[in-house]
Parts: C-alpha cells; sequence; structure tokens
C-alpha cells in the first residue's frame, strides 16, 4: 500500500526568534531601569545618614564602607540576574545591542537584524556554487533560497565568483567543471553576497548566515556537523515537488511529456555538466529518467547540514504540481530578494543622469557559440517594431563588445548612444579587483536595463532572461512567473503563463 503524501504547501515564517529579541531588549531595559532606581535610591539614603552625623569621624569611615558593598552587591546580583536571563534561551542569544560581541562565523541575519548564533540545534541548507558567471550563481542561490525555506533550515549563503576570473582557470588548468574551479578562489578573489544581495530585506523571509570565506575553508569550518549530501544532475532527471502515485496517470503522463520535450541525451551532455558523476555512471547509457520529489527525498533530513553538491543547484527548473505553492513561491521571490542598497543607490544616480524616457539593449558577442551569426539588424529590426525611436533617441547599450564601431548603425539610425564607459564615475567601485569591478557593473546594467521604456536583449542569454525578470517584477500583480525567468515552475500548465 503506498504512503500517502501529507505536506504543508510550504512552513510557516519562523517566528520566535522575533519574540525572543524582543524579550532581550525590554529585559536589557528593565535591568538598567532598575539598577539606576536602586543606585539612586542608596544615594539619597546615605546622604541623608552622613548629613545627620557628619562630625563623627568614625561614623562617616562606617558609612563610606556600607556604601562601597552596597554597590558591589548591587552590581553582583544584577550580574547574576542578567545572565540568568541570556543564558535561558536555546537557540539565540543576542541582538543587535550586543553585535560587537558576535564573531562574524556566529553572525545570522534573522527578521532584517544581525543577530549572533547558537549552533546547538540550528539546522543549515547550504550548496556548492556552480562558476560560471552571475546569472548561473544566481540560479542556484535563489533555489537554494526557495528549499531552505520549504524545508524551514537556516540557509549559508557563499560569495560570488567572478566569470572572468572562473574563465581565465579554466584556461589555464584545462577543467571543465565551473565549481572545481570556484573551489580554488582564495577568499581575496571573492566578492561577499551581501554586496550583490540585500541579505537583511532577504531575512524577512528566512534565517541566513552568510559565509564570506573560500568554499574549502567553509567545508573546514563545518565538517564537525553532521552532513547529508544531494547531487541530482538536472539535465538527467528532474525534480519535483512530490512524487505522484503510481495511480495519477494524469501527473505521470505530464512528467512524461515534459521529460522527452526537455531533456537531452546523457551521453551527449557537455563536460562541463556533466556532474553528480557516480550518478551519471547509472544514468548514462540508459533511457531511463529518474524523478526526485522534494518531500519525499528531503523533509525527513535530520542531519545538521544539507548541501548540495558538485553546483546541483544550478537547475533551471524544479517542476510543482501544487499551482498554490508557486504562486507563493514566486511571491517570495518577488518581495525578498533585491540587489543591495549601493547598487540601487548607484543606478539611480545613472538614471537621473540619462533621462527618462529611454530604450536599452543588452548585446551579448564574444563569450556565447549564438554570438557571432547575430548582426546589428536583429536589434534595430525589434526597436523599430516598437517604435522605439518615436518615444525617445535616447539608447542604452550593455555589452560586452569593445569596439564601438560595431554599433555605429545604431547612430545612423538616429540614435543617441550611452555605454556603461559614460558613468564610470558614478560605477566606481573602489577597493576591488577589475574582475569583481567588471561582475558589479554588469549587475548594474541589468538594473539600468530594467527600468527602460523599451528593451531587447540576446534571446540566447541570461543576463538578458533575468532583465525580463526584473522588468516583469515591476508590474507584478501576484500572478506566476514565466519559464524560463523563473525556475519554480508548474508542471500543470503547458504555457506557463502569468
Amino acid at each position: 500500500m503506498e504512503r500517502k503524501q501529507t505536506r504543508p504547501a510550504y512552513l510557516p515564517l519562523f517566528t520566535n526568534q522575533n519574540v525572543l529579541l524582543r524579550s532581550f531588549r525590554t529585559a536589557n531595559r528593565c535591568y538598567l531601569a532598575w539598577f539606576i532606581a536602586i543606585l539612586r535610591y542608596v544615594m539619597r539614603k546615605l546622604k541623608i545618614f552622613i548629613l545627620k552625623d557628619h562630625y563623627t569621624v568614625m561614623g562617616m569611615i562606617l558609612r563610606v564602607k556600607f556604601m562601597c558593598c552596597t554597590f558591589v552587591c548591587v552590581i553582583f546580583v544584577t550580574i547574576i540576574m542578567m545572565k540568568f536571563r541570556l543564558n535561558s534561551s536555546s537557540q539565540w542569544r543576542r541582538s543587535l545591542d550586543y553585535e560587537i560581541m558576535s564573531l562574524s562565523k556566529q553572525r545570522v541575519y534573522i527578521n532584517g537584524r544581525f543577530v549572533c548564533e547558537n549552533n546547538q540545534g540550528v539546522k543549515y541548507l547550504s550548496y556548492q556554487p556552480p562558476g560560471g558567471g552571475w546569472n548561473n550563481q544566481r540560479v542556484a542561490f535563489e533555489n537554494a533560497v526557495i528549499l531552505a525555506k520549504l524545508l524551514n533550515r537556516t540557509l549559508i549563503v557563499h560569495p560570488l565568483a567572478p566569470h572572468q576570473e572562473i574563465l581565465r582557470l579554466k584556461r589555464s588548468r584545462k577543467i571543465s567543471a565551473g565549481y572545481e574551479v570556484y573551489n580554488m578562489l582564495p577568499a581575496n578573489k571573492l566578492l561577499p553576497l551581501s554586496k550583490v544581495i540585500d541579505l537583511k530585506e532577504l531575512s524577512k523571509l528566512l534565517p541566513v548566515k552568510e559565509v564570506i570565506s573560500s568554499h574549502q575553508q567553509f567545508v573546514k569550518d563545518y565538517h564537525h556537523l553532521s552532513w547529508r549530501q544531494v547531487c541530482h544532475n538536472g539535465l538527467v532527471g528532474v525534480w519535483v515537488d512530490a512524487i505522484p502515485k503510481k495511480t495519477d496517470k494524469e501527473k505521470w503522463t505530464l512528467l512524461q511529456k515534459h521529460i522527452n520535450s526537455n531533456l537531452p541525451n546523457p551521453a551527449d551532455l557537455p563536460l562541463y555538466r556533466r556532474i553528480c558523476r557516480e550518478e551519471l555512471k547509472q544514468f548514462g547509457n540508459s533511457s531511463f529518467r529518474p524523478v526526485w520529489g522534494i518531500w519525499d527525498e528531503l523533509s525527513d533530513k535530520q542531519e545538521e547540514m544539507l548541501y548540495f553538491s558538485e553546483g546541483s543547484l544550478y537547475n533551471r527548473e524544479l517542476l510543482f504540481f501544487d499551482k498554490h505553492a508557486v504562486l507563493s513561491i514566486h511571491d517570495w521571490i518577488i518581495r525578498f530578494i533585491h540587489f543591495a542598497p549601493d547598487i540601487r543607490k548607484r543606478v539611480k544616480t545613472v538614471l537621473q543622469m540619462i533621462g527618462r524616457p529611454f530604450s536599452a539593449i543588452h548585446v551579448r558577442r564574444t563569450d556565447h557559440p549564438s554570438s557571432s551569426g547575430v548582426k546589428q539588424e536583429f536589434w534595430l529590426n525589434r526597436l523599430k517594431a516598437r517604435n522605439a525611436l518615436n518615444l525617445t533617441k535616447t539608447l542604452y547599450i550593455a555589452t560586452d563588445e569593445q569596439n564601438k564601431d560595431w554599433f555605429k548603425p545604431f547612430s545612423d539610425e538616429g540614435y543617441n548612444l550611452f555605454f556603461p564607459e559614460d558613468f564610470l564615475n558614478e560605477l566606481r567601485f573602489e577597493n576591488e579587483g577589475p574582475a569583481i569591478v567588471q561582475d558589479i557593473l554588469g549587475l548594474c546594467e541589468q538594473l539600468i536595463c530594467a527600468y527602460a521604456d523599451h528593451f531587447v536583449g540576446s534571446y540566447y542569454s541570461t543576463f538578458t532572461m533575468y532583465i525580463k525578470r526584473l522588468r516583469r517584477q515591476f508590474s507584478w500583480k501576484n500572478g506566476m512567473l514565466k519559464k524560463p525567468e523563473t525556475t519554480i515552475v508548474w508542471i500543470g500548465s503547458t504555457d506557463n503563463k502569468s
């Protein structure tokens, strides 16, 4: 007899941390007020006693001794009571008032604040970053956010690796897997995620702990925990929210149709996508395609660290049969995952300088196999179809093309061109290496393009896909995001329209 699926659509927010933090702040104020009141009372009484008998030297000495003893007792009792109060917590110790006493490795974001973590009883979810560009690393990060929220675990996030640094090491070391290259990078070559994503805002959804060390150091720092490693290749099988019953023919038909139309032959996978190698050996020469259930496989794991290895969370599709869960997840993505405040501030300055209205294009030219055959007419024709020139001649161009003469046809058409190089002072990031600066500039460009009145991208680029999702977010009305702008797909719909 088959086991019946019992699972919530999604788990509620972790609420007891907020109550505990408020109790700490309230208790601290109470102890301080109580301490000051007692001191005032003792001082007032001692002053009266001393004035009554100020001519008696012996009496003065006795009263001074009494005052000192009283001070010591008051301080001792206060310390004991505060220590007892703080030790009564089993999970979270300190609020922002005690941030200076919290080591960086103990800091956790909860409900928009720093707290100091007590590791006992905490269950984590983390992941091996996949390498590649920012958008590949973002996909893994967002999938981790969703799974950690669903499974009610504290999310451990990792720094970003500069794309150019990944490509350089791949070429020099002749390594195909991006995650292996990521593991070679020291901490000073990585960019903390808090400089890209607003982790305080994200922590209003779930507890977030940030790692700023190298990935190898992260593994060493957490080796004392019990680990459960998960590795499934999303080009070999599919993740679903829950595996359907064998008798549910309709769901299995939808799954099979999706597998047949979207998954390539495992033997044809490029080298850099041949992850989860042990599992790949089982299915490499087989027509069988596995189906993994999030609730079936992960919900009952008791290990302290649930870890997705070999970059396996870079998965462009997690299929859900539960439509309400998908709508909730898309709501989380829109409301809680945002660029860091510094990036938003710089982009706002650039937008004021460009002026509204304006159009924007993304031209990917140098590092994608599909880019070489795409000519200027591709973007010009699409702008013309939208009557972009009738609205504005201002055109912002996000591109990796170094030869600006390539864009002369746009000027000939009548556009006034702007490039990121025109705003170097506004987008300057100091104290960072050139590879990191280039990636941060790319993030700023995505946000600039998202605000354009007309936008034409490179259809083959994940950079463009994320811009389109950002543009959709500005007019979002609690609907369903489209594929491929999000990895969470409702399999009950064939078109996935919002």
